[in-house]
């Protein structure tokens, strides 16, 4: 049992073993060894595998059965020849067992080699099994070997990502100019245009992008503008991938002349449609001189001082808003007090004015008669 069995059955010998990553030049590693430390290969395995974690030993240890019985297995996390390993017991008393069959030996099972492999009848070494560099723009996996076993390569272009390269170009410059329209674009309910339809760095972005897309690099041939390629530009600016005028597609073109639709996008001399459009781009992004950068710190100033502004004026209206209230608790204190002084007015009238009584005056009555006399005439 790999966990139980001592690798000193007598709870003898002690020492340790020296382990060396990149071979003899390596760090020499100290594996202890005692009675009861390190004295199972479970044990062993645990020390390595904790050292590794905690002191980045480079190594990795794991304890597998045979028909031999039990192995300490160590391998090397570094690959070819970096990651050999050298082990020294010769300062140890480990071979001072009881039983001679229990005394550790080391084997190299695996050695650390480099792939090696021959293209073109120059040879190539790669300390892993994926290889680049041997052809150019191709990345050879390496499952098995088979020496003196010539291998015949056929390289061909990959449609599919340089595809995927140009719908990839065509839905992000969609997004932006049609962003970009957006803000010119009139609202018929508020008939205004959006929040940067009067800034004149945006309008100079989108007459360069326009401008880009029509562009036709010189001494392209056949391929003279995207047109060409099958993608044609919409009434709004945007761009649609479909067939070029002769019905070819931009998979038919790259398939039988992929370097002149890569010489049409980026060339050597930087004339090519690729080269101009990063060229435009980088000039208007530009962090000292671009006008976007330029309008963008325009914009973070205003940003701050529209900031310091709300700040000033929440300020002087809090100040307001404070002497506002206690104008409103002196008038409220004022009122409170008129109750008190008009009952201390009344009671002062009280005293002032006399205290009297009303009577009633006598009746009388008057008397009239009045006479009357007749007279008669004849």
């Amino acid at each position: 049992d790999p966990e139980t069995v001592s690798i000193l059955p007598d709870g003898q010998g002690t020492g340790d073993i020296q382990l060396q990553v990149s071979g003899a030049g390596g760090t020499i590693r100290d594996i202890p060894i005692s009675a009861g430390n390190n004295d199972t290969l479970a044990a062993l395995a645990g020390y390595i595998n904790s050292q590794n974690t905690q002191n980045n030993w480079g190594v990795t240890a794991t304890v597998v059965q045979d028909s031999g019985g039990y192995h300490l297995v160590i391998t090397s996390q570094a690959k070819g020849p970096a990651g050999a390993l050298a082990f020294n017991a010769n300062n140890t008393n480990l071979t001072a067992t009881n039983n001679p069959a229990m005394n550790l030996k080391f084997e190299v099972p695996v050695g650390g080699t480099n792939a090696n492999l021959t293209v073109d009848e120059i040879p190539f070494s790669s300390t892993t099994n994926t290889v680049n560099g041997a052809i150019p723009g191709v990345t050879l996996n390496l499952v098995s070997a088979e020496p003196d076993v010539p291998l015949q390569l056929a390289v061909s272009p990959d449609t599919t990502q340089a595809t995927n390269a140009v719908n990839t170009f065509i839905t992000a410059y969609n997004a932006l100019i049609t962003a970009i329209n957006q803000q010119f674009t009139v609202n018929t309910t508020t008939n205004t245009e959006g929040p940067l339809g009067s800034d004149s760095s945006l309008r100079q972005l989108q007459s360069s992008l326009l401008n880009d897309i029509s562009f036709s690099p010189p001494g392209s041939n056949n391929l003279v503008n995207l047109v060409s390629l099958g993608i044609t530009t919409n009434d709004d600016g945007t761009l649609t991938l479909g067939t070029a005028p002769d019905g070819r597609t931009l998979n038919d073109l790259l398939s039988s002349d992929p370097g002149a639709v890569q010489a049409f996008f980026q060339n050597t001399a930087n004339t090519g449609f690729a080269n101009n459009f990063h060229k435009d781009l980088t000039s208007l992004t530009d962090p000292s001189q671009g006008i976007l950068n330029l309008d963008l710190a325009q914009n973070n100033t205003e940003q701050t001082n529209l900031g310091d502004d709300i700040s000033n004026l929440q300020g002087r209206l809090a100040t307001q808003k404070q002497q506002l209230i206690n104008e409103f608790s002196q008038v409220n204190a004022t009122l409170e007090e008129y109750p008190y002084l008009l009952a201390e007015i009344t009671a002062q009238l009280g005293n002032i004015l006399p205290t009297s009584s009303n009577t009633s005056p006598s009746q009388g009555s008057i008397t009239s008669s009045s006479s009357s006399s007749s007279s008669s005439t004849s």
